[in-house]
């Protein structure tokens, strides 16, 4: 069964793939990539919905961190 991230990454790794070769930012590529994250988000999801989505993301940057329902 094909799942999103199936379609999706592929796409996303060749545009920094393209933009490492054309010596662009791949901090600019994925700005754009995030925009029409957004766009997209908007049909669908209230801004308030979007934020709580963001915020989640941000508290759980570190890849080493745990989290709060894990224990030690």
């Amino acid at each position: 069964m094909t799942t999103a991230r199936d379609v999706a990454e592929p796409h996303f790794e060749a545009a920094m793939a393209e933009a490492r070769e054309k010596q662009l930012s791949s901090d600019a590529v994925a700005r754009i990539f995030f925009e029409g994250i957004l766009r997209v988000w908007r049909e669908t999801r209230t801004p308030e919905d979007i934020r709580a989505e963001l915020i989640e993301a941000a508290d759980h940057l570190d890849p080493d961190e745990d989290f709060m329902f894990m224990r030690p």
